[in-house]
């Protein structure tokens, strides 16, 4: 059943789910301040004594570089007419690029930034990014700073979990009734009956890894924009293409008595041949279609076992590989694979979340390398976008915002 925040969410258009945000933290900021001047310490190192009277306000118009702009909040400290942090939201939308009217959405904010010292900007993402002169958070760096004061407030409990059926928040999985969840498909009569949390725990891992693949957007974006490709009804303009997330099981199967199908009269899989395999939950971005299709993935491989349990449990690889009709003629191997502790992306997915978002950066440009060095017979675009992609994962450094 999906939280109040997430049942009324549709009653706002998509460019305006910062303003449906901003309202929500304004009673956030007006019921529990220390909650968000708690994040705004960590933020921009603003010490706790000097926001000991912080007032918020949703929707604050401010002077840009020519005419208003409207922040999604504004927090004024004690006795301050003037905000100190103003805080602009954004969800499925990207900042407003320049047109000729008006300069670019974060360029007025930089203006209003720079008329007067110790005046900060703080952009609240989906995605990472980062941009001159404003600090980017993203939404999970909120919702793990706000999960200590869900207890203690409704309020707040009700927007942690919108955050987190939305896949914004890193969650910790269960990773027995997971465990039971995927050996219910994988393995021949196992337990796996009244498990009615495995379901769940899959979505969220599926999150989890929606939320990972947020790490890498901005690599990805900026690299097939600069060279050239543009997804069909994706607008760079305004909204922000995000991976797809998919998943794939492979089965192993055991020896098959000669004569014996391995299917049953139904036309499905026997399940006394089951004896483990692999589930594969992946982030995949598309650089081409038809004939000339290529995908980049990376996510999270578990090998399973019929014996695997919560004292033994599967083995757990991070993996990345290119695909496509190019590569699929030329027989060329761009997988690349890490083993990782099981505990990594399921009990302690959180805590763990920093390593796994390492090893995947290396892991594709391991398999972008491959890819690249195969001298494959790739389209101009798609050789530059790799190349790109490649630049910039190994810099090391998010790319900035192009809409600045």
């Amino acid at each position: 059943m999906k939280s109040f925040f997430g049942a009324i969410q549709h009653w706002f258009a998509g460019d305006l789910y910062g303003r449906h945000l901003g309202l929500i933290l304004q009673e956030v900021g007006n019921r529990h301040p220390e909650a968000l001047t708690s994040f705004i310490t960590e933020v921009f190192g603003i010490p706790r004594s000097e926001q000991k009277s912080a007032r918020f306000q949703a929707e604050y118009s401010f002077d840009g570089k020519r005419g208003t702009r409207r922040a999604d909040l504004a927090i004024f400290l004690d006795g301050e007419e003037d905000p100190r942090v103003l805080v602009e939201i954004k969800y499925h939308d990207k900042p407003i690029q320049a047109t000729e009217s008006k300069p670019a959405q974060l360029a007025d904010y930089r203006s209003w930034r720079s008329r007067t010292s110790n005046r900060h900007v703080l952009l609240i993402s989906r995605e990472l990014y980062s941009a001159e002169g404003i600090e980017i958070r993203r939404w999970n760096d909120l919702a793990h700073h706000l999960r200590s004061y869900a207890k203690r407030s409704d309020l707040i409990d009700m927007l942690v979990t919108y955050l987190e059926e939305e896949g914004n928040v890193m969650q910790d999985i269960a990773s027995v009734a997971l465990i039971k969840y995927i050996k219910r498909y994988l393995c021949n009569r196992k337990p796996g009956a009244n498990n009615l949390e495995g379901p769940v725990e899959f979505s969220n891992l599926l999150k989890n890894v929606q939320l990972l693949s947020g790490v890498f957007h901005g690599h990805f974006k900026t690299a097939w924009k600069n060279a050239g490709i543009k997804t069909e009804g994706d607008s760079y303009d305004r909204r922000s293409k995000v991976a797809s997330i998919d998943f794939d099981v492979w089965h192993r199967l055991k020896p098959v008595p000669e004569g014996r199908s391995v299917v049953d009269e139904f036309g499905g899989l026997r399940n006394e041949l089951k004896d483990g395999g692999q589930l594969y939950a992946f982030a995949r971005h598309s650089l081409g279609h038809s004939s000339n299709w290529l995908r980049v993935r990376y996510g999270v491989m578990f090998d399973v076992s019929p014996n695997d349990n919560e004292s033994d449990p599967p083995r757990a690889y991070l993996f990345a590989d290119v695909i496509g009709a190019a590569i699929e003629r030329g027989q060329i191997k761009t997988w690349s694979e890490k083993k990782i502790h099981y505990k990594w992306v399921t009990n302690e997915a959180e805590k763990g979340s920093g390593k796994v978002e390492h090893h995947l950066n290396t892991l594709i440009l391991d398999a972008v390398d491959k890819t690249l060095d195969a001298r494959l017979p790739l389209l101009a675009q798609q050789k530059k976008a790799l190349m790109l992609l490649r630049k910039s994962l190994g810099s090391g450094r998010q790319p900035l915002l192009t809409a600045a």
